[in-house]
């Protein structure tokens, strides 16, 4: 009795030192993550920059800083309308790709910039030249000339980054300079994000995160525990609590050699509206589900000049398998301009071959998008797409510009227009593109004259008409 009473001492001894022990072992084992952390911020903190930027007065005053979520100059979601105010400064991150002084950053954080200020760690300021941009890819880089050695940046592989691992944030969120945040990689590969895709983020299939990321962060590093870069911040989701997105690290590297030497990024064009084939392939009798469905065809591009239709699933490219509406763009963009590829298609239940010679993509760039700037008035504008047209309710067969910026003191301002406005008509002739509004205002915009213009505000309907007065100087 006594021999056994012993034991169950002995034993009660023993597991409380083993659950000593493990509380030891997990105090340990917190540290050296802890530790992880500290050196990752003193390994990679150097190499990350602050960028400062004063715009330029053409440039979208909504496209430098802000979410890239939110329409610019349209509706906030409360439907309540806001007029643009000058906003001529903007901050963001990049980090050093290398000693030569070349910065990555996020495009709509420089596109649009009349002078850029680096400041590295050690608080020196440089100016910045812009080298390219890729606005497919949200990817531009800046140069300085540097006059000290620089701290590089290591670049990982985001290929092989996997759901759950830990990623760390760096960058100047709100102007916070040197800011460290960490969380873990929450998915992987997400692609078809509207709101992205409207501001021309055409190539995606971003790592999302639940690292913080804020307004600023934008160009900064996305690291893996052991401190390379295995994505650039770029996004968030408005509203929305840690939900980040970052441009996969791979991408940067096919892209920035391009940028550097080129200054700008080339690549194939076929001309086709599309969409995943996977709600088509039944109806039309595919042999598989996956594919691009061709849902309309461009005028006098490649598409329609090879013979290519509405209801065609393009099955492949040169062999490779399309798994999807954005696999097709990202296989057709790999070729440069003029090469000449093969594509299978599913047509009339039968597969054939179809030859197609491509053109060059132009980046819509969101410059590019607001193309028209009416100087003399006051106002810049861009074409409707059907996602702006059913974010505010209307239909699809609306004509128009949607106006995304007016400048301070303007006659467009005097004529109270607001971004968001939709403008149908112009001197009594109706608008159906960019095109149309510059070419009426440039006809009709003679010193101290008047224009009438009729324009939709948060619905349908008739519209409203103002008169916009041209200044007599």
């Amino acid at each position: 009795m006594k021999y056994g009473k012993l034991c169950w001492i002995l034993i009660g001894v023993l597991l409380c030192s083993l659950c000593m022990g493990s509380a030891v072992a997990d105090v340990k084992l917190l540290k050296e993550i802890e530790e992880s952390f500290i050196n990752i911020n003193e390994q990679v903190g150097p190499s990350v920059v602050n960028i400062e930027v004063v715009m330029s007065e053409n440039a979208d005053p909504n496209g430098d800083m802000e979410d890239l979520f939110r329409f610019f100059g349209l509706p906030n979601p409360e439907g309540q309308q806001q007029r643009s105010q000058p906003r001529s400064r903007a901050t963001g991150s990049g980090f050093i790709f290398d000693r030569q002084g070349y910065i990555i950053t996020n495009n709509h954080v420089v596109n649009g910039a009349e002078k850029i200020l680096v400041r590295l760690w050690n608080g020196t300021e440089y100016d910045a030249e812009i080298v390219g941009l890729d606005p497919d890819t949200d990817i531009g880089v800046i140069k300085i000339e540097p006059n000290e050695p620089l701290p590089v940046a290591e670049l990982g592989d985001s290929d092989g980054i996997r759901v759950g691992q830990f990623a760390i944030a760096l960058g100047s969120p709100r102007q916070l300079e040197g800011t460290v945040s960490f969380g873990h990689i929450s998915a992987l590969g997400r692609d078809n994000l509207r709101g992205l895709a409207n501001q021309g983020l055409r190539f995606q299939h971003l790592i999302q995160t639940d690292a913080a990321i804020n307004l600023g962060n934008s160009g900064g590093p996305l690291c893996d525990i052991d401190g390379r870069v295995i994505g650039i911040n770029t996004a968030i989701v408005y509203g929305a609590n840690s939900i980040g997105f970052a441009i996969p690290i791979n991408t940067a590297k096919k892209v920035v050699p391009e940028l550097i030497s080129d200054g700008r990024v080339t690549r194939g064009f076929l001309g086709v509206k599309i969409m995943d084939a996977t709600d088509y392939s039944e109806a039309l009798s595919s042999p598989r589900s996956t594919g691009a469905f061709v849902e309309g065809i461009r005028p006098d591009t490649p598409a329609s000049r090879a013979g290519l239709k509405p209801y065609d699933i393009i099955l492949e490219v040169n062999g490779d398998e399309v798994s999807s509406s954005s696999d097709l763009v990202a296989k057709i963009s790999s070729y440069a301009p003029g090469k000449g590829v093969t594509l299978r298609v599913w047509r009339d239940e039968e597969a054939i071959d179809v030859e197609v010679e491509l053109a060059e993509w132009e980046p819509q760039t969101r410059v590019a998008k607001g193309e028209v700037k009416g100087d003399v008035l006051g106002i810049t504008v861009r074409g409707l797409e059907p996602e702006v047209l059913k974010r505010m309710g209307l239909e699809e067969d609306v004509q128009g510009v949607i106006v995304t910026n007016v400048k301070a003191g303007s006659p467009a301002e005097e004529a109270n227009l607001l971004p968001g406005d939709i403008i149908v008509e112009v001197a009594q002739e109706v608008i159906d593109s960019p095109k149309t509004f510059r070419d009426i205002v440039e006809r009709e915009s003679a010193p101290g004259k008047s224009l009438l213009l009729r324009y939709l505000r948060g619905g349908g309907g008739d519209g409203n008409i103002t008169v916009l007065r041209i200044p007599k100087e």
